[in-house]
């Protein structure tokens, strides 16, 4: 177990050095992971002060090294961080070879006072905390330069610098949020959607139908209100599409003799894949079970949510890169998995997605009723054109964004009452407020703390729904309060169909003895999440398949992940990441946003909202509902709302 010798991470000090090893705190104590591909972390300074763990760490040259990075990252908008930063490494440089006296150590502390205090962005006002710190607490170090037997500089120390800012950190993909917003404010939209395409091809399909976490980590909501992130990302890729932008990304296709990838589903995940090894050079082939691409996307969520064409655009990018879409292909039904090695590929990433519904336990909905249809189902055959015979009152029961989606496509089909029951009260609801709050504006009847017990039938047609009421007890083991039925509160609604939206499942149809995946107790396929590499040498899996009904970004995040290790093990037969996915992760452990951290703002400009079509409007079809942004010049002014929270970070291994 590491043991801290000294700490002052985030303003809380834990001075462990007159302690004995075994007495010392554990490093995990502070939620820092204690190793960093596969070595073990002798310190980390950074943004929120220095974390040691071995004490024979020369801590004046890794601050040295550090402020040498810190260089490389400043924008040089305010002079005291650009000179201030060069004129701190110049003068640590200067201790560390022999030359430095006491006024150095003097000047280090004024000059790192006055960059915290004077700076225009956090990481100017962050990145003289480690060095404050260690002026007041290690000042033997610093002296111990300044004499005749000082030490020799170094000590085999190996420096990992990572960049990052509360937004990107929250991002499940880490997009480098901070830089495609500095692009916006400079107007370069081909650049801000040119950051974007590094991580995925679907940029305008997340500035759609993303749940944002980057936004909960922004700096500006203790104050005001988060930056538009979501809508800045859409702003970047529709004015990259309607000026063509796209026709400038065209990397060369792989050569004929590529080595092949195989992907099962054109979902999210599986698209994300396919791209990212394809511009690898691979020759990738996706094996899609329905006749379209985009999986959940395409046949999960309405089009007045994400538009048709802007999903179609980006389902084309990916193809122009080469890759292959066989549609009407079920691996495991079509053709067995195995086969696929036979067809001499050199991997495969399985993301087939959660397409079949969860039961509800409620009796009755096993027996095959007129009008009882699941919520993957409905919303299957809708997005598919395939006509959908509801009536005029509907019950969905649900309080995700699956839910959401059935209770608001319902309404534009023409259904008269559209009830929505949900177990929990509304703050407990796991869909997007957004969501919830178009739903309820579109006339969706709510019924909280509310559960079917069993559906009612005449004639083998739906004829109503029976339901309890429930009030919620003690936490579950998901944190939330667990709900609990009011004996002898039973009542009816009266429906004509019943769409349960309460979770989705896996079909595992491909799953065999001599495939050698295996199956988890939750109904997902089992990986090493490091590399998302399963049991079987050269199998990979990623997005809801792995993560369960997770984000489109959290699947994105994952065929990242699966793409690089993909691509490590064609080339060495070992699955692996590379050293930027690696400080990804351990920056995600350690955390980056802290509200009680966060800088104080200048000025308090309010967050642009889009506009959305008047509800009397959009219940009468499937056009658009959210606008997004128009102009340049209102994108613009968002943008810089951004403070530039960016924190440096320094892993000594």
């Amino acid at each position: 177990m590491s043991k801290v010798f000294f700490s002052s991470w985030n303003g809380k000090l834990n001075d462990e050095r007159n302690k004995n090893l075994e007495e010392r705190m554990d490093l995990q104590d502070l939620e820092v992971p204690p190793q960093l591909d596969n070595q073990d972390l002798k310190a980390f300074i950074g943004w929120a002060g220095m974390i040691v763990v071995d004490p024979e760490v020369d801590i004046v040259v890794a601050l040295k090294e550090y402020y040498q990075n810190m260089q490389n990252e400043s924008c040089g908008r305010c002079i005291p961080c650009r000179a201030g930063s060069k004129v701190i490494a110049d003068r640590l440089e200067k201790i560390t070879s022999g030359k430095g006296s006491k006024e150095d150590l003097a000047f280090l502390k004024e000059i790192s006072g006055l960059i915290k205090e004077s700076s225009l962005c956090e990481l100017g006002m962050s990145s003289p905390v480690p060095l404050l710190d260690a002026l007041e607490y290690f000042e033997a170090n610093f002296n111990a330069y300044l004499n005749e037997d000082r030490p020799a500089a170094g000590n085999g120390l190996v420096f990992r610098p990572m960049l990052t800012a509360p937004c990107r950190n929250g991002c499940p993909a880490h997009i480098n949020i901070p830089r495609y917003i500095e692009c916006i404010k400079e107007g370069d939209y081909e650049g801000a959607l040119a950051v974007n395409r590094e991580k995925t091809p679907l940029v305008g399909t997340l500035g759609r139908v993303c749940v944002h976490p980057c936004e909960s980590n922004c700096n500006r909501q203790p104050f005001d209100q988060s930056l538009s992130i979501r809508l800045l990302k859409r702003f970047a890729a529709d004015f990259g599409a309607k000026n063509g932008y796209d026709e400038n990304y065209r990397p060369a296709k792989p050569a004929p003799d590529a080595d092949k990838v195989a992907v099962i589903g054109a979902g999210p995940a599986g698209l994300n894949c396919a791209y990212q090894l394809a511009q690898k050079g691979y020759a990738v082939t996706i094996y899609e079970s329905l006749p379209v691409a985009g999986g959940m996307l395409a046949v999960g969520i309405p089009s007045y949510r994400l538009p048709r064409d802007i999903l179609n655009a980006e389902v084309g990018l990916v193809e122009s890169l080469g890759v292959e879409i066989k549609y009407n292909t079920e691996i495991g039904v079509d053709m067995p998995m195995e086969q696929l090695w036979d067809e001499g590929f050199k991997a495969i990433f399985v993301a087939n997605g959660l397409h079949d519904s969860a039961t509800m336990g409620c009796k009755g909905e096993d027996a095959g009723y007129a009008g009882y249809m699941p919520g993957v189902e409905y919303l299957r055959k809708m997005n598919l054109g395939e006509k959908v015979d509801l009536g005029e009152k509907i019950a969905v029961i649900g309080g995700g964004n699956v839910a959401m989606d059935c209770a608001r496509s319902a309404l534009r089909l023409g259904v008269k009452e559209v009830h929505l029951i949900y177990r929990r009260s509304r703050a407990e609801m796991p869909a997007n407020e957004a969501e919830v709050d178009a739903a309820e504006e579109e006339g969706v009847i709510f019924h909280m703390l509310a559960n079917p017990t069993c559906i009612l039938e005449e004639g083998s047609c739906v004829s109503g729904l029976q339901c309890i009421k429930m009030r919620l007890g003690e936490p579950d083991e998901s944190g939330r309060r667990r709900p609990e039925p009011i004996e002898g509160s039973e009542h009816v609604l009266e429906v004509d169909t019943v769409i349960p939206a309460i979770g989705q499942v896996a079909d595992f149809c491909y799953v065999t003895p001599e495939c050698g995946l295996e199956v988890t107790r939750k109904g997902t396929l089992n990986v090493n999440p490091e590399t998302m590499e399963t049991d079987t040498p050269g199998v990979f899996a990623g997005g809801d398949v792995v993560l369960g009904a997770a984000t489109v970004i959290e699947a994105i995040a994952s065929a990242n992940r699966a793409a690089e290790a993909i691509d490590n093990y064609i080339r060495t037969g070992k699955s692996g990441v590379g050293e930027q996915a690696v400080n990804e992760q351990h920056i995600e452990k350690i955390g980056v946003y802290k509200e009680e951290l966060a800088p104080e703002m200048i000025g308090g400009r309010t967050r642009l909202e889009e506009e959305a079509m008047p509800v009397n409007e959009r219940i009468h079809g499937f056009d658009e509902a959210e606008l997004g942004f128009k102009y340049p010049c209102e994108v613009v002014n968002e943008a810089e709302r951004c403070i530039k929270c960016l924190r440096l970070g320094m892993a000594i291994l």
